[in-house]
């Protein structure tokens, strides 16, 4: 784990945190609410087989214990595409408390008190902010949504839409499968290798018949290159696949799971 990684208990909820992100945030895991069975407790999918009534009690009682209104949250509608939303007072709320009017992986604002927050199982989950600016995003990337420069894309939008200054910016890449979890066949190397060309590869490694990859070190260097400080992209170094009794991954459980949430509010 990164040094400035932290992992708070605070009653049943058990969360992760950043020393760099002096603003609310957290990187949720499986303990919390009140969700049972297979989403046992803070699961904040809707779409994971749980009751629509212990989501939202889930999300209510996270925004108590993060200290952000729980009538603000605002989601994104993941799709593993390189959608980037800039989240406005009429938005603010959309998927809890307003219908989702868009299909974003990445959700990015200048508004204060307005929780953005994007959804993880083994994909990173990637937290932004400007202190010079005081704006904030959430990005979620597969490995489909890493070779499409879904973070690069993010860092632009939040520039030309926000004022977001790039030498000011830290991006905190969350709790996901890391390189030694992350078994693949061909096809995935290949795909990315097609979409990023030689930036891949000294982040895939070949085992045998099978590759690993490590999208966080293509996130990191994809996030540098796009004006980043190095020592303003942290990756978080926790493995959801390896602590399997803290986080959900959809590799350890294959798909019988709830959702973590990666949060951040100004």
């Amino acid at each position: 784990m990164h040094q400035s990684m932290c992992r708070i208990q605070r009653g049943p909820f058990v969360y992760y945190t950043c020393r760099r992100l002096p603003v609310r945030h957290a990187f949720t895991t499986k303990f919390g609410g009140v969700s049972t069975g297979h989403c046992e407790s803070l699961n904040l999918g809707f779409n994971r087989g749980d009751t629509e009534e212990n989501v939202r009690e889930n999300y209510r009682r996270l925004a108590e214990a993060l200290g952000v209104p729980d009538a603000r949250w605002t989601l994104t509608k993941q799709i593993h595409e390189t959608g980037v939303s800039v989240v406005e007072e009429e938005q603010a709320g959309m998927g809890l408390h307003q219908p989702m009017a868009w299909q974003s992986d990445a959700i990015v604002t200048a508004l204060p008190d307005t929780p953005l927050i994007g959804f993880y199982a083994d994909c990173v989950v990637t937290l932004l902010y400007d202190p010079a600016t005081h704006t904030a995003g959430v990005c979620h990337s597969g490995w489909r949504g890493m070779a499409a420069g879904i973070l690069p894309k993010t860092v632009a939008v939040m520039e030309q839409k926000l004022g977001t200054k790039r030498d000011s910016l830290i991006a905190v890449l969350g709790p996901s499968i890391r390189q030694e979890c992350f078994e693949t066949d061909a096809d995935v190397p290949e795909a990315m290798e097609r979409q990023l060309g030689a930036l891949v590869q000294p982040y895939i490694m070949e085992k045998g018949p099978k590759f690993h990859v490590d999208l966080q070190g293509i996130g990191v260097k994809l996030l540098q290159d796009a004006g980043l400080a190095p020592e303003n992209v942290i990756d978080s170094g926790i493995c959801t696949m390896c602590h399997a009794d803290e986080f959900w991954s959809h590799r350890a459980t294959h798909g019988l799971r709830g959702v973590q949430g990666g949060v951040i509010c100004l």
